[in-house]
């Protein structure tokens, strides 16, 4: 098992969540999230704190993807949806703090 490895994983969420848009992108998009969170849990020994904010993270990336709406223009729109987005890029910096505490120093 390695945190560094799971980090690894964890980062390159980073660039999904700053694709997620609408429609089907944003399912497959939701699914490769889920899919890498899998991956980062078989890396690494989980505590409860870290296990309670991955699955904190997949239910806001899991919100996000259900009432995302394209805001076709709309400012009360737009900023509903990055608002909902900025709680899932929190959530993943928690996570990614929990598993840099796993790293042992150099």
């Amino acid at each position: 098992m390695s945190a560094q490895n799971a980090i690894a994983i964890l980062d390159s969420m980073f660039d999904l969540f700053k694709q997620m848009g609408g429609g089907i992108a944003l399912d497959l998009q939701w699914l490769e999230i889920t899919r890498r969170l899998q991956l980062v849990r078989r890396e690494v020994a989980r505590s409860a704190d870290m296990a309670f904010v991955a699955a904190k993270l997949k239910a806001h990336a899991a919100h996000y993807a259900a009432t995302y709406r394209p805001h076709e223009g709309s400012e009360r729109i737009r900023t509903a949806n990055t608002e909902k987005l900025d709680k899932v890029v929190e959530q993943y910096s928690i996570l990614r703090a929990h598993l840099e505490q796993q790293v042992p120093a150099a």
